[in-house]
Protein backbone atom coordinates (compact mmCIF):
# COMPACT_ATOMS: atom_id res chain seq x y z
CA UNK A 1 0.00 0.00 0.00
CA UNK A 2 2.94 2.36 0.57
CA UNK A 3 3.52 2.29 -3.20
CA UNK A 4 0.06 1.49 -4.62
CA UNK A 5 -1.93 4.39 -3.17
CA UNK A 6 0.41 7.19 -4.35
CA UNK A 7 0.77 5.36 -7.68
CA UNK A 8 -3.01 5.51 -8.19
CA UNK A 9 -3.07 9.15 -7.15
CA UNK A 10 -0.22 9.96 -9.54
CA UNK A 11 -2.12 8.16 -12.31
CA UNK A 12 -5.00 10.55 -11.63
CA UNK A 13 -2.63 13.52 -11.88
CA UNK A 14 -1.18 12.08 -15.10
CA UNK A 15 -4.67 12.09 -16.60
CA UNK A 16 -5.20 15.66 -15.42
CA UNK A 17 -1.85 16.97 -16.64
CA UNK A 18 -2.23 15.48 -20.11
CA UNK A 19 -5.95 16.04 -20.72
CA UNK A 20 -6.40 19.60 -19.46
CA UNK A 21 -4.19 21.50 -21.96
CA UNK A 22 -5.85 19.65 -24.87
CA UNK A 23 -9.30 20.23 -23.32
CA UNK A 24 -8.59 23.97 -23.16
CA UNK A 25 -7.14 23.99 -26.68
CA UNK A 26 -10.31 22.25 -27.91
CA UNK A 27 -12.32 25.00 -26.21
CA UNK A 28 -10.33 27.69 -28.11
CA UNK A 29 -9.02 29.24 -24.91
CA UNK A 30 -6.52 32.07 -25.42
CA UNK A 31 -2.88 31.01 -24.77
CA UNK A 32 -2.37 33.61 -22.02
CA UNK A 33 -5.58 32.52 -20.28
CA UNK A 34 -4.56 28.90 -20.75
CA UNK A 35 -1.20 29.55 -19.13
CA UNK A 36 -2.90 31.27 -16.20
CA UNK A 37 -5.29 28.35 -15.71
CA UNK A 38 -2.50 25.77 -15.91
CA UNK A 39 -0.49 27.75 -13.33
CA UNK A 40 -3.32 27.93 -10.80
CA UNK A 41 -2.72 24.63 -8.92
CA UNK A 42 0.89 25.58 -8.33
CA UNK A 43 -0.09 29.09 -7.19
CA UNK A 44 -2.58 27.58 -4.74
CA UNK A 45 0.04 25.16 -3.45
CA UNK A 46 2.53 27.95 -2.76
CA UNK A 47 0.01 29.29 -0.24
CA UNK A 48 -1.63 26.04 0.89
CA UNK A 49 1.23 23.56 1.27
CA UNK A 50 2.59 24.90 4.55
CA UNK A 51 -0.84 25.03 6.27
CA UNK A 52 -1.57 21.57 4.81
CA UNK A 53 1.71 20.22 6.19
CA UNK A 54 0.91 21.65 9.62
CA UNK A 55 -2.59 20.18 9.40
CA UNK A 56 -1.23 16.73 8.52
CA UNK A 57 1.02 16.90 11.55
CA UNK A 58 -2.04 17.60 13.68
CA UNK A 59 -4.75 15.33 12.24
CA UNK A 60 -2.51 12.54 10.93
CA UNK A 61 -1.03 11.78 7.53
CA UNK A 62 -3.82 9.37 6.52
CA UNK A 63 -6.47 12.03 7.02
CA UNK A 64 -4.31 14.49 5.11
CA UNK A 65 -4.16 12.10 2.15
CA UNK A 66 -7.92 11.52 2.29
CA UNK A 67 -8.50 15.25 2.14
CA UNK A 68 -6.27 15.44 -0.93
CA UNK A 69 -8.22 12.69 -2.70
CA UNK A 70 -11.53 14.45 -1.97
CA UNK A 71 -10.36 17.77 -3.41
CA UNK A 72 -8.98 16.04 -6.52
CA UNK A 73 -12.19 14.12 -7.20
CA UNK A 74 -14.22 17.31 -6.79
CA UNK A 75 -12.00 19.17 -9.27
CA UNK A 76 -12.57 16.49 -11.91
CA UNK A 77 -16.34 16.55 -11.35
CA UNK A 78 -16.38 20.31 -11.91
CA UNK A 79 -14.61 20.03 -15.27
CA UNK A 80 -16.98 17.27 -16.38
CA UNK A 81 -19.92 19.51 -15.49
CA UNK A 82 -18.56 22.64 -17.18
CA UNK A 83 -20.44 24.35 -20.00
CA UNK A 84 -18.84 26.00 -23.07
CA UNK A 85 -20.15 29.42 -22.01
CA UNK A 86 -18.56 29.20 -18.56
CA UNK A 87 -15.64 26.94 -19.35
CA UNK A 88 -12.90 29.22 -17.99
CA UNK A 89 -14.76 29.89 -14.72
CA UNK A 90 -15.42 26.18 -14.09
CA UNK A 91 -11.82 25.21 -14.89
CA UNK A 92 -10.49 28.01 -12.65
CA UNK A 93 -12.46 26.72 -9.64
CA UNK A 94 -11.44 23.15 -10.50
CA UNK A 95 -7.79 24.17 -10.59
CA UNK A 96 -8.04 25.76 -7.15
CA UNK A 97 -9.46 22.47 -5.82
CA UNK A 98 -6.75 20.52 -7.66
CA UNK A 99 -4.08 22.66 -5.99
CA UNK A 100 -5.62 22.06 -2.57
CA UNK A 101 -5.71 18.34 -3.33
CA UNK A 102 -2.02 18.10 -4.20
CA UNK A 103 -1.05 20.36 -1.29
CA UNK A 104 -2.90 18.03 1.09
CA UNK A 105 -1.88 14.67 -0.38
CA UNK A 106 1.84 14.77 -1.20
CA UNK A 107 3.41 16.15 2.02
CA UNK A 108 1.29 13.76 4.08
CA UNK A 109 2.09 10.82 1.80
CA UNK A 110 5.85 11.41 1.83
CA UNK A 111 5.88 11.90 5.61
CA UNK A 112 3.88 8.66 5.93
CA UNK A 113 6.51 6.88 3.82
CA UNK A 114 9.31 7.98 6.18
CA UNK A 115 7.26 6.83 9.19
CA UNK A 116 6.47 3.39 7.82
CA UNK A 117 9.92 2.74 6.30
CA UNK A 118 11.89 3.75 9.41
CA UNK A 119 15.54 2.79 9.11
CA UNK A 120 14.98 1.39 5.61
CA UNK A 121 14.08 4.80 4.15
CA UNK A 122 17.28 5.28 2.10
CA UNK A 123 16.61 1.97 0.34
CA UNK A 124 12.90 2.73 -0.13
CA UNK A 125 12.96 6.17 -1.80
CA UNK A 126 14.08 4.87 -5.23
CA UNK A 127 11.51 2.05 -5.48
CA UNK A 128 8.80 4.40 -4.11
CA UNK A 129 9.42 6.95 -6.88
CA UNK A 130 9.69 4.12 -9.43
CA UNK A 131 6.26 2.66 -8.65
CA UNK A 132 4.61 6.05 -8.22
CA UNK A 133 5.87 7.09 -11.65
CA UNK A 134 4.72 3.80 -13.16
CA UNK A 135 1.27 4.77 -11.94
CA UNK A 136 1.70 8.16 -13.55
CA UNK A 137 2.58 6.54 -16.87
CA UNK A 138 -0.90 5.07 -17.16
CA UNK A 139 -2.46 8.55 -16.90
CA UNK A 140 -1.35 10.09 -20.23
CA UNK A 141 -1.80 6.77 -22.07
CA UNK A 142 -5.34 6.33 -20.76
CA UNK A 143 -6.20 9.98 -21.35
CA UNK A 144 -4.92 9.92 -24.93
CA UNK A 145 -6.96 6.81 -25.71
CA UNK A 146 -10.12 8.19 -24.08
CA UNK A 147 -9.83 11.51 -25.94
CA UNK A 148 -9.48 9.65 -29.24
CA UNK A 149 -12.46 7.36 -28.56
CA UNK A 150 -14.85 9.44 -26.45
CA UNK A 151 -13.83 13.10 -26.60
CA UNK A 152 -12.05 15.61 -24.41
CA UNK A 153 -14.27 15.30 -21.31
CA UNK A 154 -13.94 11.53 -20.92
CA UNK A 155 -10.54 11.52 -19.15
CA UNK A 156 -11.93 13.56 -16.26
CA UNK A 157 -14.38 10.79 -15.39
CA UNK A 158 -11.39 8.46 -15.09
CA UNK A 159 -9.57 11.06 -12.96
CA UNK A 160 -12.49 11.18 -10.54
CA UNK A 161 -12.63 7.39 -10.27
CA UNK A 162 -8.89 7.10 -9.61
CA UNK A 163 -9.00 9.69 -6.81
CA UNK A 164 -11.92 7.86 -5.20
CA UNK A 165 -10.10 4.51 -5.56
CA UNK A 166 -7.06 5.90 -3.73
CA UNK A 167 -9.35 7.20 -0.97
CA UNK A 168 -11.08 3.82 -0.68
CA UNK A 169 -7.76 2.02 -0.25
CA UNK A 170 -6.72 4.51 2.41
CA UNK A 171 -9.95 3.94 4.32
CA UNK A 172 -10.07 0.16 4.11
CA UNK A 173 -6.42 -0.91 4.04
CA UNK A 174 -4.33 1.78 5.75
CA UNK A 175 -6.53 3.58 8.29
CA UNK A 176 -7.62 0.42 10.20
CA UNK A 177 -3.95 -0.56 10.77
CA UNK A 178 -2.73 2.84 11.86
CA UNK A 179 -3.91 5.00 14.72
CA UNK A 180 -4.95 8.38 13.45
CA UNK A 181 -3.63 11.37 15.32
CA UNK A 182 -5.97 12.69 17.99
CA UNK A 183 -7.12 16.28 17.63
CA UNK A 184 -5.92 18.48 20.45
CA UNK A 185 -8.48 21.13 21.38
CA UNK A 186 -5.87 23.27 23.11
CA UNK A 187 -5.48 25.67 20.19
CA UNK A 188 -3.00 27.91 21.98
CA UNK A 189 -0.69 24.95 22.55
CA UNK A 190 -1.21 23.80 18.97
CA UNK A 191 -0.30 27.25 17.65
CA UNK A 192 2.87 27.27 19.74
CA UNK A 193 3.82 23.81 18.47
CA UNK A 194 3.15 24.83 14.86
CA UNK A 195 5.25 27.96 15.21
CA UNK A 196 8.14 25.99 16.66
CA UNK A 197 7.87 23.38 13.91
CA UNK A 198 7.88 26.02 11.19
CA UNK A 199 10.88 27.76 12.77
CA UNK A 200 12.87 24.51 12.86
CA UNK A 201 12.05 23.69 9.25
CA UNK A 202 12.79 27.06 7.65
CA UNK A 203 16.03 27.50 9.62
CA UNK A 204 17.51 24.31 8.11
CA UNK A 205 19.85 25.00 5.14
CA UNK A 206 19.15 21.51 3.83
CA UNK A 207 15.46 22.37 3.38
CA UNK A 208 16.34 25.21 1.01
CA UNK A 209 18.76 22.96 -0.87
CA UNK A 210 15.90 20.48 -1.25
CA UNK A 211 13.75 23.36 -2.52
CA UNK A 212 16.25 24.15 -5.29
CA UNK A 213 16.42 20.46 -6.16
CA UNK A 214 12.62 20.47 -6.29
CA UNK A 215 12.68 23.34 -8.80
CA UNK A 216 15.05 21.38 -11.03
CA UNK A 217 12.99 18.20 -10.71
CA UNK A 218 9.57 19.76 -11.44
CA UNK A 219 10.51 21.81 -14.51
CA UNK A 220 10.60 18.76 -16.85
CA UNK A 221 7.23 17.69 -15.46
CA UNK A 222 5.49 21.06 -15.79
CA UNK A 223 6.81 21.59 -19.32
CA UNK A 224 5.53 18.23 -20.56
CA UNK A 225 2.13 18.69 -18.87
CA UNK A 226 1.45 22.25 -20.05
CA UNK A 227 2.64 23.65 -23.40
CA UNK A 228 4.59 20.67 -24.74
CA UNK A 229 1.33 18.97 -25.85
CA UNK A 230 0.24 22.32 -27.33
CA UNK A 231 3.47 22.51 -29.37
CA UNK A 232 3.02 18.96 -30.65
CA UNK A 233 -0.65 19.59 -31.47
CA UNK A 234 0.36 22.65 -33.52
CA UNK A 235 2.75 20.41 -35.46
CA UNK A 236 -0.06 18.04 -36.42
CA UNK A 237 0.30 15.18 -33.93
CA UNK A 238 -2.80 13.33 -32.73
CA UNK A 239 -3.65 13.01 -29.03
CA UNK A 240 -2.65 9.34 -28.94
CA UNK A 241 0.78 10.12 -30.42
CA UNK A 242 1.34 12.99 -27.99
CA UNK A 243 0.42 10.75 -25.07
CA UNK A 244 3.03 8.20 -26.16
CA UNK A 245 5.79 10.82 -26.12
CA UNK A 246 4.71 12.13 -22.71
CA UNK A 247 4.69 8.54 -21.48
CA UNK A 248 8.31 8.10 -22.59
CA UNK A 249 9.29 10.83 -20.13
CA UNK A 250 7.27 9.19 -17.36
CA UNK A 251 8.84 5.82 -18.11
CA UNK A 252 12.28 7.39 -18.04
CA UNK A 253 11.49 8.98 -14.65
CA UNK A 254 10.47 5.58 -13.31
CA UNK A 255 13.58 3.88 -14.64
CA UNK A 256 16.03 6.46 -13.33
CA UNK A 257 14.22 6.72 -9.98
CA UNK A 258 15.08 3.06 -9.51
CA UNK A 259 18.59 3.16 -10.98
CA UNK A 260 19.74 6.22 -9.02
CA UNK A 261 18.46 5.01 -5.65
CA UNK A 262 21.95 3.69 -4.83
CA UNK A 263 23.43 7.16 -5.32
CA UNK A 264 21.62 8.79 -2.40
CA UNK A 265 24.50 8.69 0.07
CA UNK A 266 25.63 12.31 0.67
CA UNK A 267 29.05 11.64 -0.85
CA UNK A 268 27.50 10.61 -4.16
CA UNK A 269 24.75 13.20 -4.44
CA UNK A 270 26.75 16.07 -6.01
CA UNK A 271 27.72 13.97 -9.04
CA UNK A 272 24.15 12.72 -9.40
CA UNK A 273 22.83 16.29 -9.28
CA UNK A 274 25.37 17.52 -11.86
CA UNK A 275 24.59 14.73 -14.35
CA UNK A 276 20.85 15.37 -13.89
CA UNK A 277 21.22 19.10 -14.52
CA UNK A 278 23.12 18.54 -17.76
CA UNK A 279 20.54 16.00 -18.94
CA UNK A 280 17.54 18.18 -18.07
CA UNK A 281 18.87 21.40 -19.64
CA UNK A 282 19.91 19.52 -22.79
CA UNK A 283 16.52 17.82 -23.07
CA UNK A 284 14.64 21.11 -22.86
CA UNK A 285 16.89 22.72 -25.48
CA UNK A 286 16.25 19.79 -27.86
CA UNK A 287 12.45 19.88 -27.65
CA UNK A 288 11.87 22.46 -30.44
CA UNK A 289 14.46 20.79 -32.66
CA UNK A 290 13.34 17.17 -32.36
CA UNK A 291 9.62 17.31 -31.52
CA UNK A 292 7.28 15.64 -34.01
CA UNK A 293 10.16 13.52 -35.32
CA UNK A 294 11.26 9.98 -34.54
CA UNK A 295 14.09 11.47 -32.46
CA UNK A 296 11.52 13.23 -30.24
CA UNK A 297 11.93 10.48 -27.67
CA UNK A 298 15.48 11.66 -26.84
CA UNK A 299 14.46 14.88 -25.03
CA UNK A 300 11.88 12.90 -23.08
CA UNK A 301 14.48 10.34 -21.98
CA UNK A 302 16.82 13.12 -20.82
CA UNK A 303 14.04 14.93 -18.95
CA UNK A 304 13.11 11.64 -17.28
CA UNK A 305 16.68 11.18 -16.05
CA UNK A 306 16.66 14.69 -14.61
CA UNK A 307 13.25 14.37 -12.93
CA UNK A 308 13.76 10.89 -11.50
CA UNK A 309 17.24 11.44 -10.07
CA UNK A 310 16.57 14.94 -8.75
CA UNK A 311 13.38 13.90 -7.00
CA UNK A 312 15.19 11.04 -5.25
CA UNK A 313 17.87 13.40 -3.94
CA UNK A 314 15.29 16.03 -2.99
CA UNK A 315 13.30 13.58 -0.85
CA UNK A 316 16.40 12.23 0.86
CA UNK A 317 17.74 15.70 1.68
CA UNK A 318 14.41 17.01 2.98
CA UNK A 319 13.63 13.88 5.00
CA UNK A 320 17.01 13.87 6.73
CA UNK A 321 16.89 17.56 7.62
CA UNK A 322 14.17 17.31 10.29
CA UNK A 323 12.71 14.94 12.85
CA UNK A 324 9.56 12.85 12.43
CA UNK A 325 7.09 15.43 13.80
CA UNK A 326 8.26 18.10 11.36
CA UNK A 327 8.53 15.90 8.28
CA UNK A 328 5.17 16.63 6.63
CA UNK A 329 5.79 20.34 7.08
CA UNK A 330 9.32 19.99 5.64
CA UNK A 331 7.95 18.25 2.55
CA UNK A 332 5.34 21.01 2.26
CA UNK A 333 7.91 23.81 2.41
CA UNK A 334 10.11 22.12 -0.19
CA UNK A 335 7.09 21.57 -2.41
CA UNK A 336 6.10 25.23 -2.08
CA UNK A 337 9.48 26.28 -3.46
CA UNK A 338 9.00 23.93 -6.40
CA UNK A 339 5.48 25.26 -6.93
CA UNK A 340 6.88 28.72 -7.61
CA UNK A 341 8.55 27.25 -10.70
CA UNK A 342 5.42 25.26 -11.54
CA UNK A 343 3.34 28.45 -11.44
CA UNK A 344 5.68 30.75 -13.34
CA UNK A 345 6.54 28.30 -16.14
CA UNK A 346 3.07 27.98 -17.75
CA UNK A 347 2.50 31.72 -17.28
CA UNK A 348 5.72 32.48 -19.16
CA UNK A 349 5.05 29.84 -21.81
CA UNK A 350 1.52 31.15 -22.34
CA UNK A 351 2.79 34.71 -22.84
CA UNK A 352 5.50 33.56 -25.24
CA UNK A 353 2.95 31.48 -27.15
CA UNK A 354 0.72 34.57 -27.52
CA UNK A 355 3.73 36.35 -29.05
CA UNK A 356 4.38 33.51 -31.49
CA UNK A 357 7.53 32.45 -29.60
CA UNK A 358 6.46 29.18 -27.98
CA UNK A 359 9.52 27.36 -29.33
CA UNK A 360 11.81 29.80 -27.50
CA UNK A 361 10.14 28.97 -24.19
CA UNK A 362 11.73 25.54 -23.89
CA UNK A 363 15.32 26.74 -24.27
CA UNK A 364 14.72 29.56 -21.77
CA UNK A 365 13.30 27.06 -19.28
CA UNK A 366 16.42 24.96 -19.80
CA UNK A 367 18.55 27.93 -18.74
CA UNK A 368 16.48 28.31 -15.56
CA UNK A 369 16.87 24.61 -14.80
CA UNK A 370 20.63 24.83 -15.37
CA UNK A 371 20.97 27.83 -13.03
CA UNK A 372 18.93 26.25 -10.22
CA UNK A 373 20.63 22.89 -10.65
CA UNK A 374 24.17 24.25 -10.65
CA UNK A 375 23.52 26.27 -7.49
CA UNK A 376 22.10 23.10 -5.89
CA UNK A 377 25.17 21.15 -7.02
CA UNK A 378 27.55 23.62 -5.37
CA UNK A 379 25.40 23.65 -2.24
CA UNK A 380 25.26 19.86 -2.08
CA UNK A 381 29.08 19.81 -2.16
CA UNK A 382 29.11 22.11 0.86
CA UNK A 383 26.51 20.14 2.82
CA UNK A 384 27.57 16.57 2.02
CA UNK A 385 29.29 16.22 5.41
CA UNK A 386 26.22 17.32 7.37
CA UNK A 387 24.90 14.83 9.94
CA UNK A 388 21.30 13.67 9.30
CA UNK A 389 18.63 13.53 11.99
CA UNK A 390 19.01 10.67 14.45
CA UNK A 391 15.88 8.86 13.23
CA UNK A 392 17.24 8.57 9.67
CA UNK A 393 19.80 5.85 8.92
CA UNK A 394 21.80 6.10 5.70
CA UNK A 395 23.34 3.17 3.86
CA UNK A 396 27.14 3.03 3.63
CA UNK A 397 28.55 4.32 0.34
CA UNK A 398 29.05 1.70 -2.32
CA UNK A 399 32.64 0.43 -2.64
CA UNK A 400 34.67 1.92 -5.53
CA UNK A 401 34.43 0.05 -8.80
Amino acid sequence: MAYLIPAIYDAALGVFGFALPLFLLDGSVDPVVMGSLLAMPALVQIIARIPAGLLAGRIGNVRGMLLGCAFTAASAALIVGSTPARLVAFVAIAQVLAGLGRASFWPANQAHLFETAGERIAAVIGPYNFFVTLGGITGPLSAGLLITLLGHRAPFWLLCLLALAAAALLLYRVAPRQALAATDTDYEAQTELATGSLRRVVSSPAIWLAGLLCVASVLPFVVTTSFYPVLLKSRGLAAASISLLVTVRSGSVALFSLLTGSGLHPNRRPLLVLVSVIAGATGLALIPLLSATAAGVLPMLLLGLCGGAMHNVQMAVAGEAVGRRDRALAMAVVGSVGNVAMALTPLAHGWLASQGRLEDAFGLTGLVLAAAGLIAWRWSLALRGAVPRADVVLPPPSPPG
